[in-house]
């Protein structure tokens, strides 16, 4: 069962002036998200405190922020950033 993946725009243009190594490196980890969201050993995913159904998924220096409707299968990517970034204003 493999969940369908939604960006928000701002996700988009992120990953759009990224190098091909690092859009590449972060696209591996979203094709291993699809086919599980919750923490588990292949992906450091965390449940982000203080916010009702948000987790965050490391890759390298970036993070992905993102929303999960497990009864819809889908997986809303909110924010993604450089890890400094990425929680301000969140």
């Amino acid at each position: 069962m493999s969940y369908r993946l939604l960006l928000h725009k701002s996700v988009t243009k992120f990953l759009e002036k990224l190098n091909e190594k690092q859009r590449q490196d972060i696209s591996d980890k979203l094709e291993l998200l699809k086919d599980n969201p919750f923490p588990n050993q292949q992906l450091d995913i965390k449940i982000m405190q203080g916010y009702e159904g948000l987790y965050r998924l490391r890759v390298g220096q970036y993070r992905l922020i993102y929303q999960l409707e497990a009864d819809k299968l889908f997986i809303f990517l909110v924010k993604a950033g450089n890890r400094g970034d990425i929680y301000k204003g969140t």
